[in-house]
């Protein structure tokens, strides 16, 4: 309620003041005739009218369209400010300054070129929308370029080219690595530890502040086995930390128009020109129609699984039935499920067995495979009946 009320308020005092502004300059009116001179009735006279309300509402409605374009701008601003770009607006307004003051001269310029002491629309024009284009220049590149206004008055060179050689830029990271933004679902997965320690992942690996409040909210959950999950991503979260190469960094960029963090992460990396490190099937497919770069963990382990082919032996313990009737289940350590053609009398037991095929399935690879007894039983039957 006072939130509404302080809105109202808002835009009645700028209603009011330019009502206040223009009714006091009445520029708004226009000339009747007037009543006839006593000395010359022959001439015409005119009478201006300037009423006082019609200024007055033509001032309101400004003022409204005025408190309007204030509130937009100083929203936005408060909303670049939350996500963490309260460096760069400031940088931008102060280059949005030094444009404007460009421009002045530009307008001083023009003046003295083109002026002739009468008013001219045309020189006015070219006068406005130079002082305006000079400040919105200096305002968009003030906000791209971080440290442009450090660099122009240092003389160090541009931003990109300082924060090049601080080991990072734009684009890229040090020696031209591409920044990775990782999400829940891998610091739960724990093979990025793996990955961190074995030096096949290339950083600066940032994570966003807004994973880390869902990973906390995991690890509190009433739910044993996500607590449990939870706090395992800590703990993974915490040895990764440590690492000095690659750079592992908190990124509190938000943003707060956007409610789904999956959204959150593909913004981020937009806004950050990195990776999305997952393996989140959904999002894997989200972000690549968004235009984003993504690594699935889950990709690149089924990338590294061993080929198998038909007739070639492997070990494989049977855990359980299969779907079909006498089948048996086991898995390689790799994860690949293997199914086992008469196996279910097997389970137990650690048995040699021989491919008879493969599929492939977003879920990852099956085999099928015969214990190589009755593989060896075939082929034996099949030498006796030629």
């Amino acid at each position: 309620m006072k939130r509404k009320l302080w809105d109202a308020g808002f835009y009645l005092g700028f209603a009011a003041l330019g009502a206040l502004l223009v009714a006091v300059q009445a520029p708004i009116g226009w000339t009747v005739p007037g009543e006839p001179l006593p000395t010359a009735p022959a001439v015409a006279t005119v009478q201006e009218v300037r009423p006082l309300w019609l200024n007055a509402l033509v001032g309101a409605l400004g003022g409204l369209l005025v408190a309007a374009g204030v509130r937009g701008v100083t929203q936005a601003a408060l909303r670049a400010v939350r996500a963490g770009e309260g460096i760069a607006l400031l940088n931008a307004s102060l280059m949005g300054l030094i444009g404007a003051l460009f421009g002045l001269l530009g307008y001083a310029i023009l003046e003295l070129l083109f002026g002739t002491g009468r008013p001219n629309l045309w020189l006015q024009l070219a006068q406005a929308g130079l002082l305006f284009f000079l400040t919105y220049l200096g305002f968009r590149v003030g906000y791209g370029r971080e440290n442009l206004l450090w660099a122009f008055v240092t003389g160090t060179g541009s931003g990109a080219d300082s924060g090049a050689g601080e080991g990072e830029d734009d684009g890229e990271g040090k020696e031209g690595r591409t920044p990775k933004v990782i999400d829940t679902s891998v610091i739960i997965d724990g093979r990025i530890r793996d990955l961190v320690k074995t030096g096949f992942l290339e950083g600066p690996i940032y994570i966003p502040e807004f994973v880390l409040e869902e990973l906390h909210g995991i690890a509190d959950s009433s739910d044993s086995l996500r607590r449990r999950k939870g706090r395992r991503g800590l703990d993974i979260l915490a040895e990764i930390r440590e690492s000095s190469d690659p750079k592992v960094e908190i990124v509190d960029q938000d943003f707060p128009d956007v409610h789904d963090v999956d959204h959150k992460l593909i913004r981020l990396a937009k806004a950050l020109h990195a990776k999305i490190l997952t393996t989140d099937f959904n999002l894997n497919k989200v972000a690549k129609v968004s235009g984003v770069e993504v690594l699935n963990i889950n990709e690149l382990a089924n990338a590294l699984k061993p080929r198998f082919i038909p007739g070639e032996e492997l070990e494989v313990e049977v855990i359980d039935r299969g779907q079909e009737i006498g089948q048996g289940v086991g898995y390689l350590d790799d994860g690949t499920m293997v199914v086992v053609e008469n196996g279910r009398r097997y389970i137990g037991k650690k048995v040699r067995a021989v491919v008879s095929s493969s599929l492939q399935t977003d879920a990852g690879k099956m085999l099928f495979v015969r214990a190589k007894g009755e593989v060896d039983g075939q082929y034996q039957q099949s030498g006796n009946g030629s």
